[in-house]
């Protein structure tokens, strides 16, 4: 595996806003990132034995638990219960308190409005093969290794004295596995509040991996383009991880966890899942030695990275102002002899493109002209583009992004 660069680190640490109220170095903070505290908050999550939503007094100890935890790192945390009612298609027809957990790292002096969020969802379901629910809901991969990762965070910042210059919202979700209750109830709040998000991050499924395939799969929508290059980036500055970007065709699990339902009120997620599927999904075999935490632990990096990035960094005053990279994308993706690319600017400026192999050498460039502040569409020929994997760069004087595209 590639070794980590500390370029992008100089990069942000130089931009970081100039009143902050602590020094940070963020490389420090991913040092602290430790395998045996990921593990010990899966199995404590695990030890519960059930995490289903609709088990007997549902998952207000779970969510305690959590909100425990937080508190006990400086995050201002509680459970945020909501009533809900509806039949599952295991479960039966059901009328019931859940219980999320909201817990809230204040910044003394935001740059803006807006805050982020970090999140994933607290309960479990287990089944056999003829479709009966088990007793036995151990749920380390889906989804205490979520939990976990913003919980090691949480720890993290409170050890470094982590001071943010966005309000940064770590969030558990309840009833994910019933239909994502707990993210459209959260969501609806927050719609309904005006809240403005710069970015959600959603890890759901983030510690079973092989050691020979290390990815992450980075789930995108279509309102947040721009995010999820920025985190493949991030992912590949800071992680021992390869990102992958998923095709239109392949994104439909984007669907599947509550970072959906904030896309569906209209805040920008990112979802963070693990590349190689678990083979213990939704069994009573995800047991948290199934897990792997050197793997989990550069997930953390990931998610650390990028709210280091979003939550301190930024020295501007509204959203569109964090979003240094250019938002572009191909149609289609896999690419063919002549493509659509879309992208928008933030400044009129002369854009080049160009196609690195997984060599990283250049194997094509090509400059595009002048283009407008704004959306811009336009086809382009890559008929001497040979088929393979490649990471096509869109670049202006001020602007980036990376986009992984496939050629056939």
């Amino acid at each position: 595996m590639k070794k980590i660069t500390f370029l992008l680190a100089i990069i942000l640490s130089s931009i970081c806003f100039s009143n902050a109220q602590s020094t940070v170095n963020l490389e420090d903070m991913l040092a602290e990132i430790n395998t045996d505290s990921l593990r010990e908050t899966v199995l404590d999550l695990q030890n519960f034995g059930s995490r289903f939503a609709l088990r007997e007094g549902g998952n207000l100890e779970v969510a305690e638990y959590i909100a425990q935890r937080l508190n006990n790192y400086g995050v201002a945390a509680a459970v945020d219960s909501f009533y809900q009612t509806g039949n599952h298609w295991l479960g039966g027809h059901f009328e019931q308190y859940f219980y999320n957990v909201k817990g809230i790292l204040e910044a003394p002096h935001p740059v803006d409005d807006s805050i982020v969020i970090i999140g994933g969802h607290l309960d479990a379901i287990s089944y056999n093969v003829a479709y009966q629910l088990l007793n036995y809901a151990p749920g380390a991969d889906d989804n205490a290794s979520g939990v976990a990762v913003m919980i090691e965070i949480a720890r993290i910042f409170h050890l470094r004295n982590f001071v943010p210059n966005r309000s940064i919202h770590f969030m558990g979700y309840d009833g994910e596995e019933l239909g994502l209750f707990g993210g459209y109830a959260d969501a609806l709040k927050r719609n309904e509040a005006n809240e403005k998000v710069a970015v959600m991050l959603n890890n759901d499924m983030v510690s079973f991996q092989p050691d020979d395939d290390w990815k992450l799969t980075l789930h995108w929508y279509d309102n947040a383009i721009d995010l999820v290059q920025r985190a493949a980036e991030i992912c590949s500055q800071y992680t021992d991880i390869e990102p992958f970007i998923p095709t239109e065709e392949e994104n439909s699990s984007a669907r599947s966890s509550d970072s959906y339902a904030y896309y569906q009120y209209g805040f920008r997620p990112v979802f963070a899942i693990e590349h190689t599927f678990s083979t213990s999904y939704h069994t009573d075999h995800d047991v948290v030695d199934s897990n792997n935490y050197l793997y989990h632990a550069h997930v953390t990096r990931y998610n650390l990275a990028m709210l280091y990035h979003f939550a301190f960094c930024s020295s501007g005053s509204s959203i569109s102002e964090i979003n240094a990279s250019v938002a572009a994308r191909f149609f289609p993706n896999p690419l063919r002899e002549k493509a659509i690319l879309q992208f928008s600017l933030n400044e009129s400026a002369p854009v080049t493109l160009t196609f690195n192999n997984k060599n990283k050498k250049i194997v094509k460039t090509l400059s595009l002209g002048t283009f407008s502040a704004g959306s811009n569409i336009l086809e382009i020929s890559l008929e001497n583009l040979a088929p393979g994997l490649y990471i096509g760069r869109l670049s202006t004087a001020n602007e980036c992004a990376t986009i992984k595209v496939m050629k056939n």
